[in-house]
């Protein structure tokens, strides 16, 4: 399995930069940042794009992702 390159930034709440691997078509989808803005609000950003999450849902979004990468 190919290990998920991260990168943090400097700062109070560091963001993290998650490069996502080639295909294996040789296609690559856009890195993806996470990071809180100054309320705690996680933000999840790719290409101008932007998804507002409040830190008590994430145990459901990973929940909910799991069970998408294990095709449920």
């Amino acid at each position: 399995m190919t290990r998920i390159k991260t990168h943090r930034t400097m700062g109070k709440m560091p963001a993290v930069v998650i490069w996502q691997p080639y295909s294996d078509d040789g296609s690559q989808e856009p890195a993806i940042v996470v990071q809180a803005d100054a309320c705690g609000i996680i933000v999840i950003a790719q290409e101008g794009r932007e998804v507002l999450i409040q830190p008590e849902i994430v145990p459901a979004l990973i929940t909910a992702m799991r069970q998408m990468k294990a095709g449920e």
